[in-house]
C-alpha cells in the first residue's frame, strides 16, 4: 500500500555537477569571446586585428553548444517530465528551456547564416539573451529548492486491512450455544404430573406441553 507525498524531481550528485559544469563553460567561454572581440582586440599594421585567443574562446563556446544539446535532453525525460506533470516550478522552466532553443536557433544561424547585411543585429539576438541565461537559472534552482518535493512512500497499512476479523466457520458457529433453542426447549419440557384435588396418587392430571 503506498501514499502519495511530495515525489523528488532533483538530480543526483554527479549529473548535477556535470550541468553545471556545461552550464558555467558555456557562459564563460561566450562571455569572454565577447570580451576580446570587442574590447580586447590587439593592434596591427592596419589597425585593430582579432586577439589571438578570440578564435579559441569561440571555438570552445561551440563545443559547449552541443555538449548542452546532450545536457538539455538529459534533463527532459525525467526531471522536466516529472515537475511537469506535478506542476512544480513550471514558469521558470519554461522560459529557461525556451531560451536555450532560442540560443540554439540564433547560434545555429550565426554558424550558417550570417552574412554582411545581418551582422549588426543577428549576433545581438544571440548573446543578448545568453547573457541573462544565468540569472535565469539561479531563479529557477531557488524557486525549485523552496518548493515541496514529493515522494512515493510505502506506508503501514490499517491494522483492519493486514489483520481482517475472522470469519466464522461451520465448526465455530456449531459450537456456539442457540438461546433461542434452548427457550424452546425449555417451553416443550417433560410432562408433569400433579396429584389430583382428592389426594389420590392415582388420580392424576396431566399437563401437556403447550
Amino acid at each position: 500500500m503506498y501514499k502519495h507525498l511530495p515525489l523528488p524531481i532533483r538530480f543526483a550528485g554527479p549529473h548535477k555537477r556535470v550541468l553545471y559544469a556545461v552550464f558555467a563553460l558555456l557562459w564563460l567561454s561566450g562571455a569572454l569571446w565577447l570580451g576580446f572581440h570587442y574590447f580586447l582586440r590587439a593592434p596591427g599594421e592596419f589597425g585593430a586585428t582579432a586577439h589571438p585567443l578570440e578564435i579559441w574562446w569561440l571555438r570552445l563556446h561551440g563545443l559547449m553548444g552541443f555538449a548542452m544539446l546532450v545536457a538539455a535532453g538529459s534533463v527532459l525525460p525525467i526531471h522536466t517530465r516529472r515537475a511537469w506533470h506535478l506542476h512544480k516550478n513550471r514558469s521558470t522552466g519554461f522560459l529557461l528551456q525556451t531560451v536555450l532553443l532560442w540560443l540554439s536557433l540564433t547560434g545555429y544561424a550565426l554558424y550558417y547564416f550570417a552574412t554582411d547585411a545581418n551582422a549588426a543585429w543577428l549576433p545581438l539576438l544571440h548573446w543578448v539573451v545568453g547573457l541573462a541565461l544565468p540569472l535565469m537559472l539561479v531563479l529557477h534552482i531557488q524557486r525549485g529548492r523552496a518548493a515541496p518535493q514529493t515522494v512515493f512512500k510505502p506506508v503501514s497499512a490499517p491494522d483492519t486491512y493486514l489483520n481482517p476479523p475472522a470469519s466464522p466457520t461451520p465448526f465455530s458457529v456449531a459450537s456456539q450455544p442457540n438461546t433461542a433453542c434452548s427457550a424452546e426447549r425449555k417451553n416443550h419440557a417433560s410432562p408433569q404430573t400433579e396429584t389430583g384435588a382428592s389426594g389420590d396418587p392415582h388420580h392424576t392430571l396431566v399437563q401437556r406441553p403447550r
